[in-house]
């Protein structure tokens, strides 16, 4: 397993496949429709944002980008390596870069709520986001400033 910076011309197919396998998935709770608006956004954040990937036999299995303001935009694991520690080798390594990192989730993604609870984050907010279907949606701002305080 090797963590490397994201080449995005060279990267960015392989990520957004990565995408394409997992969010159906962890987020089965939202209409096809808003898959295909995720995957336009992740494109342009995927050049314009910092993301580091995880290789394993020169294979992009994992990514997370992280924005200007320390808001992790994305963090995906394609399937068969869901449980091997890649979420939170990925998660350490932007942690190593950013004093203070957050997030929004979907609480209906149960499984990501709990993985950035054992990992130190905190819900610090909480708001509704309205899909293409006119349905609204939980979703939790979580925060974790590595020890520092923090005011917004």
């Amino acid at each position: 397993m090797h963590i490397r910076p994201c080449r995005c011309g060279d990267d960015e197919a392989a990520a957004l496949a990565v995408f394409d396998r997992t969010f159906p998935i962890s987020h089965s709770f939202l209409e096809g429709r808003e898959q295909t608006a995720a995957r336009e956004h992740l494109a342009l954040l995927l050049r314009h944002s910092e993301t580091l990937i995880i290789e394993v036999d020169s294979s992009v299995i994992a990514f997370i980008t992280v924005d200007d303001g320390d808001y992790i935009s994305a963090l995906y694991v394609d399937l068969p390596h869901v449980s091997r520690g890649v979420a939170s080798a990925l998660l350490q390594a932007a942690q190593d870069r950013h004093q203070i990192l957050w997030l929004h989730v979907f609480a209906q993604n149960v499984s990501a709520v709990q993985f950035y609870k054992a990992r130190g984050f905190a819900v610090v907010d909480e708001d509704r986001q309205i899909d293409s279907s006119g349905r609204r949606h939980r979703r939790f701002e979580m925060e974790n400033a590595n020890g520092f305080a923090t005011y917004r």
